[in-house]
């Protein structure tokens, strides 16, 4: 293992702590991929679990609206009082099955007087006008009504501006300033249905894709990426060591080579003008690296089958052809 002493040198331990360095990087990459996808998992068990779910009574998750609930996200709560419906607000660029349109929100006052908003469904927006719905919104049911509603978290507020009446983002603290109806600021509800119905209602919007995204393959190709560094590392001095091993074999036929023009004393015997075998050992030793590379003895190959053109050659040779 002598040969492999130039590890310890402070090029290759460099190269080393760099490759140390390189993979850790990669396995942080790694996690923080599986971290995501750990997400999307709990994510999509939350849809399947919840989405479709047996009802509950807001009784049983009581200021679930004013404090966000993970685990209530997309369950469906029912939920009896009135809507305020001159208080309705449209959130505008709201893309659905590849059409740009608006959410219809209204806030919510149950019987025991806590404050929802609801999005009652997605509305296509006008083809001339993308600043309007295609049509205009009709009102939610007047006077008591029972709703089932699926629970949401509030979005983030983007700081976008939005023509009046609309909003940018459902951001509950701004709906609450906006509307004048204290709605809870964690939570709004999707509205599922309404009793009794109207005639003509915004569109329910299907269940989210649950699509497990791409983190998966990422984190492998991460990890791969934290070990194949070590392999080229390992096969870069596997590969020094070769070139090393080839150098010495050109070492020793270039002496064996040039030896034949001097005698034991060290005195020229060679036929050609000693200055140009002299100048011959000078241009070897001058070579920058990338030309000696050149010179090195080919390594030896495997022997094979001989192919029928090798036959051939064979053939045609001993035939003086």
């Amino acid at each position: 293992m002598t040969v492999y002493r130039f590890l310890l040198s402070g090029k290759w331990v460099g190269a080393f702590a760099l490759c140390v360095a390189f993979s850790i990087l990669c396995l942080f990459l790694a996690n923080w991929q599986m971290e995501r996808k750990e997400e999307v998992d709990y994510r999509n068990q939350l849809i399947a679990d919840n989405f479709n779910a047996s009802p509950v009574n807001l009784s049983e998750h009581e200021g679930a609206f004013d404090t966000f609930d993970e685990q209530l996200k997309w369950q469906p709560i029912t939920l009896r009082g009135e809507y305020v419906s001159d208080e309705q607000v449209l959130a505008r660029n709201r893309p659905y099955h590849g059409v740009n349109g608006f959410e219809v929100l209204v806030p919510f006052v149950t019987v025991q007087g806590e404050a929802v908003l609801i999005s009652r469904g997605w509305v296509p927006a006008g083809f001339g006008d993308a600043l309007a719905p295609e049509q205009e919104v009709d009102a939610p049911p007047a006077g008591e009504v029972t709703i089932v509603a699926r629970y949401h978290n509030s979005e983030m507020d983007t700081g976008r501006g939005a023509p009046e009446g609309q909003i940018a983002s459902i951001y509950l603290p701004d709906l609450a300033k906006m509307t004048g109806v204290p709605v809870g600021e964690a939570a709004y509800g999707l509205l599922v249905s309404e009793d009794p119905a109207v005639p003509s209602t915004p569109i329910v919007k299907e269940a989210p894709e649950q699509d497990t995204g791409p983190n998966l393959s990422y984190s492998m190709q991460w990890y791969a990426f934290a070990i194949l560094i070590y392999v080229v590392y390992a096969w870069s001095a596997r590969q020094k060591v070769r070139n090393d091993e080839l150098d010495a074999q050109l070492a020793a036929e270039l002496e064996k080579y040039y030896g034949q023009f001097y005698d034991e004393e060290g005195n020229y015997v060679g036929e050609e003008d000693e200055d140009i075998i002299i100048r011959k050992m000078q241009m070897v030793d001058d070579m920058p690296s990338h030309l000696k590379s050149i010179m090195r003895p080919a390594p030896a190959r495997s022997k094979k089958r001989r192919t029928d053109e090798d036959e051939e050659d064979a053939y045609l040779d001993s035939l003086g052809i």
